[in-house]
């Protein structure tokens, strides 16, 4: 059960949003008691929500599916064209890495999805320049786990991207010396990684079976790193990748391990030594992120257990 808080606290919020929605939703937004902004939750008939560190925010707004498809439009420049293919894939993504999830009725042609209209629910998923501490998981890529790669597995929401980004700097940094390259398949990856001195490549909506291919026969990548892998088409590029020498340190949804590997697309990849090392993370309720390190035999005796 979510927990609720009635303090009072204004919040900011990003230009993008500030532009798309109406000031009465942004002023109840920025006083509904949040510390920060997480996540927004526009709903038709419902209230608007606030997500903070695991904590749910109602404001005092509620929403019909005119006023939906009118923020949807704003934050599509007034063209919903232009983003017509990923939002037939249930997203779009704004200028800082901001991702929106829409939900609505579909139409469908041979069982593909054509349009999206009746749009009934917005999802939206602020990042934030969180620092995490990945220096130990890199020395570990580093100093054993490569030529092996790393598969990093949580929650929804609990800051998979985050230690991703994290990891991409880190790698890339001039102490570290690697030439990375991250394929941001949603373009939530690379608007927070900044800096002159990091040897990074940025592969913006590169699907990502095909961005792991241009990473490793164009750009000559020592390491790749992509987010929310899991299909089939992800499992044949990485294992090609992995052919050429090439570690992916890369993301996925999963409660636990052993939940993690009765996947196919994973199972395929553990099977095949792709990933040295399966990393865990958590959040606690002080909003802390922390993980737990499992190297690739160890994550078999406990799929296997």
């Amino acid at each position: 059960m979510q927990k609720e808080r009635t303090t009072f606290k204004k919040i900011d919020l990003p230009a993008p949003l500030c532009t798309s929605l109406p000031p009465h939703l942004l002023e109840s937004i920025r006083g509904c008691g949040a510390e920060r902004a997480e996540e927004l939750r526009l709903h038709a008939g419902r209230v608007t929500r606030v997500k903070c560190a695991g904590l749910s925010y109602a404001t005092d707004v509620t929403l019909d599916e005119r006023e939906l498809s009118e923020i949807l439009k704003k934050m599509c420049g007034g063209s919903l064209y232009a983003y017509a293919e990923t939002i037939n894939q249930g997203y779009l993504t704004l200028d800082g890495g901001i991702r929106v999830g829409v939900c609505g009725t579909a139409a469908t042609n041979k069982g593909q999805i054509i349009g999206i209209g009746n749009v009934t629910g917005l999802t939206v998923r602020i990042p934030h320049a969180v620092h995490v501490s990945v220096g130990a998981l890199a020395d570990s890529f580093l100093g054993g786990i490569r030529p092996h790669g790393m598969l990093l597995y949580s929650l929804p929401g609990v800051g998979k991207t985050t230690f991703l980004r994290a990891l991409a700097a880190e790698l890339s940094s001039p102490h570290r010396a690697l030439h990375a390259v991250v394929v941001d398949s949603r373009e939530e990856i690379g608007p927070m990684l900044r800096g002159n001195a990091l040897d990074l490549d940025i592969l913006s909506g590169y699907p990502r079976a095909v961005g792991i291919e241009i990473a490793t026969r164009s750009l000559c990548a020592d390491v790749i790193l992509c987010d929310e892998i899991g299909s089939p088409e992800d499992a044949e590029a990485i294992l090609a990748a992995a052919n050429c020498g090439v570690p992916i340190i890369a993301s996925a949804h999963a409660a636990s391990c052993a939940e993690l590997l009765r996947r196919p697309s994973i199972r395929t990849l553990h099977d095949a030594l792709i990933f040295g090392a399966y990393v865990g993370l958590t959040r606690s309720e002080e909003k802390e992120l922390s993980y737990c390190f499992l190297p690739h035999a160890k994550a078999c005796r406990l799929a296997n257990g």
